[in-house]
């Protein structure tokens, strides 16, 4: 005998949207022995930041030259989101013209920004990219009404990545301060391997689900990540990945979905579907 059970966005439980509750229609429902249950099929919209206050890695700073040594400080906290290296530059960009960190270049209206981000795919690695910022006015160029101010010498911006957070751990740079008093250009590449995604895979778990050769013995199956932020994830088991179930009478049974670290995910979009077996063995 089987039955097939469906949850969807209307079981969810909880405000991380990552734990969803069913309940059995009846009241209760009857497990015995030798039953297993599988997934055939989930669709989760690919909905959770990489960048978050609650992961602790959305915070750096950024520093001014003003005088011969000294520089002002900057705090940059970035809004919980789902950034790339690009995207994360047009927000440092951003930043620069809200507090007038920039030329003008007279002859194509660009603006001249003295710090950029990149990633650089031959090293598989993030670049920050610092300009000095000159003395004076440059031939061509008109500064914005604000300007931030020219140093007594020439020297690049420079970038503090904190040991207090998680941050460098997404850009690929240990804790420490990144082109500072450096009087000509500084490329520096990341010095350890970008974290851009803090979750890649994604594990799931049912309160029902008795697999005690895990560590964790409530694992029912786990999906890699196959598509891009904002998309669907579909997954289909083309084989039969039964998992035994805890025999008894329940009134419901709870799912959770966490990343391949077992923690707990924040999904914004909570419109999933997930389609399960429940079979006793004859």
């Amino acid at each position: 005998m089987s039955y097939n059970l469906v949850i969807n966005g209307s079981n969810v439980v909880n405000a991380l949207k990552n734990t969803y509750r069913y309940d059995f229609i009846n009241g209760t429902f009857e497990i015995a022995d030798n039953s297993e249950i599988m997934i055939t099929s989930l669709q989760i919209p690919y909905s959770w930041f990489n960048i978050t206050a609650r992961n602790n890695n959305n915070i750096f700073r950024f520093y001014w030259p003003f005088s011969s040594a000294g520089y002002n400080q900057f705090t940059i906290t970035l809004p919980d989101g789902f950034y790339t290296t690009t995207s994360l530059n047009a927000y440092i960009q951003q930043f620069c013209v809200s507090n007038d960190f920039y030329l003008i270049e007279n002859s194509t209206q660009n603006y001249l920004y003295y710090i950029n981000v990149l990633f650089n795919p031959t090293y598989y690695a993030n670049q920050i990219i610092l300009k000095p910022v000159p003395t004076s006015i440059p031939a061509g160029y008109t500064a914005p009404s604000n300007w931030a101010g020219y140093p007594v010498v020439s020297r690049t911006p420079y970038v503090e990545i904190l040991s207090t957070n998680n941050f460098g751990k997404f850009l690929g740079f240990t804790a420490g301060n990144y082109g500072i008093n450096s009087n000509v250009a500084y490329s520096g590449n990341s010095n350890t391997t970008p974290v851009g995604s803090t979750v890649n895979s994604l594990v799931i778990r049912c309160s029902l689900v008795n697999n005690n050769v895990s560590s964790q013995t409530d694992i029912i199956d786990a999906f890699a990540i196959n598509g891009t932020f904002g998309s669907n994830l579909n997954f289909n088991n083309n084989i039969e990945k039964w998992i035994k179930l805890n025999a008894g009478r329940y009134s419901s049974f709870t799912v959770s979905i966490v990343d391949e670290n077992m923690n707990d995910i924040q999904i914004l979009d909570s419109n999933i579907l997930i389609n399960f077996i429940v079979r006793t063995k004859k």
